[in-house]
């Protein structure tokens, strides 16, 4: 284009008073620098110029750029010299033509730079948006890594819940059967059945808080045949929380701990209280009885709360928080804070 953009200046000049074998002269100028413009994109390709060797890099080119002239006007002088000999019958000498190369030597060199300097920009363009698209599929993939071991490990802790609550579960079925109480025996196994069936339809980490309760109550139902009369329960549950996500079995090692060290080791009846609400961006759980308090100086933290935070730190970072402390030494409270869905 930038041929015959010069060759159709030059005739504007003139007033389009242009021999019609010019005219044909600049077409077939044009079809060649067509022809020749893959071996350019070849030698640009083939030959880079780098930053290292920038001055190297554009001699070699310059050089490049007069082997290509070179052969464009091998080519076009014999089909010029022929068309204008069968036309006019006549045709000019050859210095007359290499007088017109040398004039527009200048021009075919910016050309062949300009053809160079394109296929440059293509390559730059392409090889940026390979290495974009490289770089989202490193950070898709690191993230699926990432999450793959978030899940794995988080596996790794729900399954460390699970026998946990088993294995006292059971320990409490025997000394039921040692006591010769095998009525409270067999329904807590009814019971135990019954929370496992369910848990175990649906292997999520993440489960409706209206799920969560419902598996909580079976086993609270299992308690209950343990320490009958003793223990106490009160829901307080927020209905719009019973929509959010939990992570599953979240609840259950909290409302042991507080079995455990508010109403086990106590001969009166004592009171849990559960409790659900938003606040803000926050759903708010609560597990509170009033048992005797904790000293907070020799307390050590069981495998439940140690899952507990590590999970939340999981599936929410920093985003997430828990918190365990006296209250007025009228018992303990658990608070677990999550973002909402």
């Amino acid at each position: 284009m930038l041929v015959l953009a010069e060759d159709e200046i030059a005739v504007r000049i003139v007033n389009n008073s242009v021999d019609p074998v010019d005219r044909l002269q600049y077409c077939i100028r044009f079809a060649i620098w067509s022809l020749l413009t893959p071996l350019i994109i070849f030698l640009a390709v083939k030959f880079p110029v780098q930053k290292k060797s920038l001055f190297i890099g554009i001699l070699m080119h310059f050089l490049f750029s007069l082997v290509v002239i070179a052969i464009e006007f091998s080519i076009e002088i014999p089909i010029i010299r022929s068309l204008t000999l069968k036309i006019n019958g006549m045709v000019a000498p050859v210095a007359e033509y290499a007088t017109v190369f040398f004039l527009k030597l200048n021009l075919y060199i910016l050309l062949y730079f300009v053809i160079a300097g394109v296929t440059y920009l293509v390559l730059y363009i392409e090889s940026n948006h390979q290495a974009a698209m490289l770089s989202k599929e490193a950070n898709i993939k690191n993230q699926q890594l990432q999450t793959q071991l978030a899940e794995a490990r988080l596996s790794m802790l729900k399954m460390q819940l699970d026998p946990h609550f088993l294995f006292n579960t059971h320990h409490s079925i025997v000394s039921l059967m040692l006591n010769d109480e095998n009525d409270k025996a067999i329904k807590m196994l009814t019971g135990l059945s019954d929370l496992l069936r369910l848990s175990l339809e649906d292997q999520q980490q993440m489960i409706t808080l209206e799920r969560e309760i419902q598996i909580l109550k079976l086993y609270l139902d299992i308690q209950q045949v343990r320490f009958h009369d003793r223990l106490k329960i009160e829901f307080d549950i927020q209905h719009r929380s019973l929509s959010q996500k939990v992570p599953s079995f979240i609840l259950q090692p909290l409302v042991e701990n507080a079995i455990k060290h508010g109403i086990a080791v106590s001969s009166e009846a004592s009171k849990i209280y559960i409790g659900s609400q938003i606040s803000g961006d926050k759903l708010i759980l609560s597990i509170k009885n009033n048992g005797r308090s904790i000293d907070f100086k020799n307390f050590r933290e069981g495998i439940g709360i140690t899952n507990i935070k590590e999970r939340l730190q999981q599936l929410y970072n920093n985003h997430s928080g828990f918190e365990l402390k006296n209250i007025d030494n009228e018992g303990v409270i658990a608070l677990i804070s999550l973002p909402i869905n």
